[in-house]
Parts: C-alpha cells; sequence; structure tokens
C-alpha cells in the first residue's frame, strides 16, 4: 500500500512538476547504454535541455539502465514504488513504530521528485540493499558507517565494485566530468559546517551508539538542503512516540519554510532560509534524542573492528 501510494505521487507529481530528479537519472541512463556521453548531453541548454545538470556518478546511471526500457514517468513510478515497498518492509519488518516515517514531508518530497534516499535508507534495513550504495555516497555512507551487520559492508563493496566496472567500460572519463560539475556548484555544503551545524557534533559523546554516527557522518556529506535529505535521520527514533514528534517536527517546519520562503525563489536567501530549517527541525531534535540515551549498546561493525578486542566486548 505504502509503496502504491508513493509511485502515484511521483507519478501524478502534486505541485505541478513536469519533471523529476529521477528524470535526469533516466535521460542520463538512456544516453550512457547507447555509449555516449550523459554529462556532456543532459542539462541545462544541451540537448535534453533540463533544469539540472547530471550530478549523479556514473554507477547510478549503469544501476537505472533495466528502467530506460520504460517511459521516464513510469520508470520513476516503478522505481519509487520498489524503494518505498522496500522501505515499508523493512522499517515495519519487526515493529510498526517506525510507520510515522511516512507521511512526513521528507518522504513525501523523496517520493515525488524520485530520490534516492528512500531505497538508500532501506538499506538500513535489508543489508542487501547496500549494493547501490555508489549511486549517492553522501546518502549511502551515513547508513553504512552506522550498520551493526556485516553483510551491509560487503553489499556495498561487491556493488561497489561491480557498478563502477561497468561504468568505467561504458564511459572511462566519467570521473572527471562529474567532478567538474559538482565543483561548479554551490549547492552542496555539509550541514556541520554551517550555523548552528557544529552542535551536531555534540552526538558523538554517545559515540558507542550507531545513531549518533548515523547523524554525524550526514551531517558532514556535502548535500543540498531540500527535506527528502532529513529522511534518513528519522531513523533515530527509538519509539512510536519519538517517530511522531520527529515527523511532525519535520514536515511543519518545512512546510513554513517552503509556504513562506520557497513559494518565490529569492536565491541565497532562499538556500539560506532551508538550510536553518533542516537544522533547526531536521538535525538538532535528533541531537538531543539521541544525547538523552546513555553511551552503551551494540556498536557499529566498523567501530567493533577498531577498538581492541576487549574493549569492543565491554562495550556490547
Amino acid at each position: 500500500m505504502i509503496g502504491t501510494a508513493a509511485a502515484a505521487i511521483h507519478y501524478f507529481r502534486p505541485g505541478g512538476y513536469r519533471l523529476s530528479d529521477f528524470s535526469v537519472v533516466w535521460y542520463a541512463s538512456s544516453f550512457l547504454a547507447r555509449g555516449l556521453d550523459p554529462y556532456a548531453l543532459v542539462g541545462p541548454h544541451l540537448q535534453v535541455d533540463l533544469p539540472s545538470p547530471v550530478f549523479y556518478p556514473a554507477p547510478a546511471l549503469v544501476a537505472a539502465i533495466p528502467l530506460t526500457f520504460l517511459s521516464p514517468d513510469i520508470a520513476g513510478a516503478t522505481f519509487i514504488f520498489l524503494s518505498a515497498a522496500l522501505l515499508a518492509f523493512g522499517a515495519t519488518r519487526d515493529s510498526w513504530y517506525l510507520l510515522p516515517i511516512f507521511p512526513s514531508l521528507p518522504f513525501l518530497t523523496s517520493a515525488r521528485l524520485g530520490q534516492w534516499s528512500i531505497i538508500l535508507t532501506a538499506a538500513a534495513f535489508i543489508p542487501a540493499l547496500a549494493v547501490l550504495s555508489i549511486a549517492k555516497p553522501q546518502a549511502s555512507l551515513p547508513i553504512i558507517m552506522a550498520s551493526k551487520k556485516r553483510a551491509t559492508w560487503i553489499a556495498a563493496v561487491i556493488g561497489g565494485i561491480v557498478l563502477l566496472a561497468v561504468s568505467f567500460v561504458l564511459l572511462p572519463s566519467w570521473p572527471a566530468e562529474w567532478l567538474r560539475l559538482v565543483r561548479s556548484t554551490e549547492y552542496f555544503r555539509p550541514p556541520i559546517a554551517s550555523l548552528p551545524g557544529p552542535l551536531i557534533a555534540l552526538v558523538l559523546l554517545r559515540w558507542r551508539r550507531p545513531e549518533a554516527w548515523l547523524v554525524f557522518i550526514s551531517a558532514s556529506m556535502p548535500q543540498t538542503w531540500y527535506p527528502y535529505n532529513c529522511l534518513v535521520l528519522l531513523l533515530v527514533a527509538s519509539t512510536y512516540r519519538e517517530a511522531c514528534l520527529l515527523s511532525i517536527l519535520s514536515s511543519a517546519g518545512w512546510l513554513f519554510t517552503l509556504a513562506f520562503q520557497s513559494a518565490v525563489w529569492r536565491g541565497e536567501e532562499t538556500r539560506r532560509a532551508m538550510q536553518v530549517t533542516m537544522l533547526l527541525v531536521g538535525y538538532l531534535p535528533v541531537v538531543v534524542l539521541i544525547l538523552r540515551r546513555p553511551n552503551l549498546g551494540p556498536m557499529p561493525v566498523w567501530l567493533r573492528w577498531a577498538l581492541p578486542r576487549r574493549e569492543s566486548r565491554l562495550a556490547l
């Protein structure tokens, strides 16, 4: 049901959006499958004139090639259906307390825009989905670094090797072109580097807890200031009440900002408003929740490897 609803939101796209973020991926993947350079063909004033350049690394385009046999809208709806269904399955497999994340604005905007954030968030529950991690490294790295399961790391490594290998076969020059586009924009900034972002580092006082690393690493990744980048933060909730609180806070805060700022794009003024919103209603509430918990519990896989064996056992 959640997958179908999310697919409908994407396909009909309330708000009048003709194109979605997945449209960029679809056109770029179509060119890549034919041995053409998508970075030179898709974007503003190029052969496929879209508002945004191809900011995705070539492995993401490789992963999306099977969907290019469908029309752009059907492909996007299919992608979102699978992503949302997998996230719903994983998040509710053992308990229903995370159900409030689905009516949240971070989830709804992810569905409408066709973002990778849904399926990468699902990797927190289904380790095999980490094979897609390299498609959007800044979104997947927090999930991997917070994972308590070795299978997540194994899937990420295998998926990364396979998708990288295929991408280099299809377009050996892609890293330079992709980096050039990423460096040419000011849209990507790590939240922790903007005020009051440094307060997020307080979660490291709970360094034994996986959710502390999830939040800290997410805040350290360059990213845009749109609501979908807050979806992964909702996983910090450990009870139904906390999930409701985070969902309501993030949704209300973003709705206020979108209503009074982003209705008319004002350049840097709007970006600053969205940046403050992400920090105030996305990051700081989860920082407070984490600091209320003891510095105990199962640690992430990499931390167990890094600590001396005796100390690692004591922390469990």
